[in-house]
């Protein structure tokens, strides 16, 4: 049986066989990575070699940005290549010789050397990273060079602080690492690399001396250079797994894995992605990383922000982010994971204290109880330092809202003076039941606030004007004690679920008004043979759905963009905006806001596309975006764009 499932697939060996046959053309150029664990071990000079044995094959080979560090061997080897000016920009004062993508893009050679590829570029240029220039320069066909030491893969960056107690501080994503056609391991025995720094060929003699006693310490080098080699070889096996998978056979791994992380908005979680993509990658397996939403309560704007940034990161490494919504985070959780066949189920260490978990049970005894059949792996949360688990808190300056207070004070005061007028036809004993009405129907109506005010002041009224003695707040009959609590408890379980269910009807209605957008859309699209219409109403839709500025950027037939549609404030749409929404047109990704793409543009900008079809650019502005919102805004304009496809066949376009 085990064998059966095992077979190969005869589709996957008909795909196979063609592609040999006819080989798909290429369009993405060749990256060849040159790896070392630290700075000095000569991957550089081995770029430069290779360049110089590319040059005398006759390619043309340029050098985009390459950093000898006045070493004369490295500064040897760029003689006879030509080198791409650099473009200089002022930052804080100084002016800094940066690499020039766009020149490159315009002369287009055939290979190019990006030297530091884990390098952050300063503000204001089209991205903050070097990585992602390289990717730009892969998609333009150009064949691409470039360095890259392994503390800085964003995947290791734990373990990297592990082994030297410093935080890396530009990651490099393994996506952009996944795109290598080539790993070339540039290794050096940390002996010899030591004595480098000694007779300075690494540093000068006053920053070596420093990085000796630092970073640059053996132990750390042992470490990393292990790293290095085990990530190394680790790329080899992906290499024949995937010849194996070519040749028909199983490959090296069980594919059929999948692997789940359970994601809160901790700093924390951050650790717990990288393991999971590590054991992912390491089985070659499907991995998801799930966050559930709680359904008591909303999550402050601090650690929204922190969640974010955790899922983002998961879906950088190649995760399925996965929202869910539920009152017992372990149910969903599980539910989940055997819905999916999940594996094996990665979680963090509870905080909780003792109080939390005697009434909220502990979240982890929960998972494992309930499951089986897959395993659950329990990880300490992270390496960061107790203060870096800390979320940051952002002050915020909110005006104190005193309708709470109000209507619980009103409430009581008027219930209160009703069961005075009541007190000789009614039972002392019976007025509780009189006093639960506005404690109940404050929470109901004004939040968790008015409810807890209204329940301590209905409790102190009943105890000042109704229990003997009057009007002090002494009890000397001890029956009225457990009514007193009844009705705290009450007040408070009833503000409880009344801000449950306020908060389920916010996001149902926030659910149901975008997807009302969508429906409204749709008709439209099967009712409306105008292209202007269609697309002012979809803007209108979205803006409305959203609360948010919409505009809508189409081709003009001598090129350029003009605006079709907008809804909202627009009226700040500069030029630097349109030359943004170009780009996103001419290379088909996102930019603007809440990405890595020319991030300081006010606006998230969006390719419509059907296919391999682009019909223009939809700008998002004053909309902060959020994973959850960026599937809403992919919806919407997978719509949009199956209505251009429909108006453009419609009129032999």
């Amino acid at each position: 049986m085990i064998e059966e499932f095992k077979r190969p697939d005869p589709d996957k060996l008909l795909q196979a066989i063609q592609e040999e046959q006819t080989p798909p053309p290429r369009t993405r150029g060749f990256l060849k990575v040159f790896l070392g664990y630290i700075a000095g071990v000569g991957k550089t000079y081995r770029m430069l070699s290779e360049a110089q044995e590319c040059k005398r094959r006759g390619k043309n080979i340029v050098i985009g940005v390459v950093e000898t560090h006045k070493r004369a061997e490295t500064e040897e080897l760029t003689k006879g290549l030509d080198v791409i000016p650099r473009r200089i920009v002022d930052y804080g004062g100084i002016s800094l010789a940066e690499m020039d993508i766009d020149e490159i893009l315009r002369i287009k050679p055939e290979y190019v050397l990006v030297d530091e590829l884990a390098h952050s570029n300063p503000p204001g240029f089209r991205h903050p990273k070097r990585c992602q220039d390289v990717e730009e320069l892969l998609n333009a066909g150009i064949h691409v060079f470039t360095t890259l030491n392994v503390q800085h893969i964003e995947s290791l960056k734990d373990i990297v602080k592990e082994i030297t107690g410093i935080e890396v501080k530009e990651p490099v994503p393994d996506s952009i690492l996944s795109l290598a056609d080539k790993i070339e391991l540039v290794d050096l025995p940390t002996e010899e690399l030591l004595q480098r720094l000694a007779e300075g060929k690494v540093y000068i003699p006053e920053k070596a001396k420093q990085a000796t006693g630092n970073f640059f310490r053996e132990g750390n080098l042992l470490a990393l250079r292990d790293l290095a080699l085990r990530y190394a070889a680790r790329k080899v096996e992906d290499v024949i797994q995937l010849f194996a998978e070519k040749k028909g056979g199983i490959g090296l791994f069980d594919t059929t894995s999948r692997i789940m992380v359970c994601v809160s908005p901790s700093p924390s979680s951050q650790h717990l992605v990288r393991l999971t993509y590590r054991f992912a990658d390491n089985l070659n397996a499907e991995w998801f990383a799930v966050y559930v939403e709680p359904l008591r309560k909303t999550v402050k704007e601090n650690f929204r922000l922190q969640l974010e940034k955790n899922l983002q990161l998961a879906e950088r490494l190649g995760a399925k982010v996965v929202r869910l919504t539920g009152s017992d985070q372990a149910d969903e959780v599980t539910s989940f994971a055997k819905s999916r066949h999940i594996n094996l189920i990665i979680a963090g260490f509870s905080k909780r204290n003792r109080i939390e978990r005697f009434f909220r049970g502990s979240f982890i005894n929960k998972i494992i109880n309930k499951s089986s059949p897959a395993q659950v792996l329990v990880v300490e949360g992270g390496t960061e330092s107790t203060q870096a688990t800390k979320t940051p808190t952002i002050t915020e300056h909110k005006k104190f809202d005193c309708k709470p207070i109000a209507s619980a004070f009103l409430s009581v005061a008027l219930t209160t003076i009703a069961c005075l007028l009541l007190r000789s036809f009614v039972a002392v004993e019976n007025l509780p039941m009189i006093f639960v009405l506005p404690v109940v129907l404050s929470g109901a109506l004004m939040g968790r606030k008015a409810g807890i005010i209204a329940s301590v002041l209905a409790v102190a009224a009943f105890d000042f004007f109704f229990i003997l003695p009057y009007y002090s707040f002494s009890v000397h009959d001890l029956k009225f004690i457990p009514t007193f609590a009844v009705l705290f408890i009450v007040g408070a379980v009833s503000s409880f679920l009344a801000d449950l269910v306020r908060l389920e009807g916010e996001k149902a209605r926030q659910r149901e008004r975008f997807f009302s957008s969508l429906y409204d859309l749709s008709k439209n699209l099967l009712v409306s043979r105008n292209r202007e219409d269609f697309l002012s109403k979809g803007a209108q839709y979205l803006s409305d759905a959203l609360d948010c500025d919409v505009i809508l950027l189409m081709p003009e037939p001598n090129g350029g963009l003009t605006i079709a549609a907008k809804a909202g404030n627009v009226s700040e749409f500069t030029a630097h905006d349109f030359g943004v929404a170009i780009w996103v047109f001419e290379h088909d990704q996102r930019a603007g806001r809440g990405t890595d793409t020319l991030s300081s543009s006010h606006w998230y900008y969006v390719p419509l596309k059907f296919k391999d079809r682009i019909f223009g650019v939809l700008g998002i502005g004053g909309l902060d975006i959020s994973l959850e919102r960026q599937r809403l805004i992919e919806s919407w304009t997978n719509m949009i764009s199956l209505g251009l496809l429909h108006y453009t066949q419609n009129n032999g376009l």
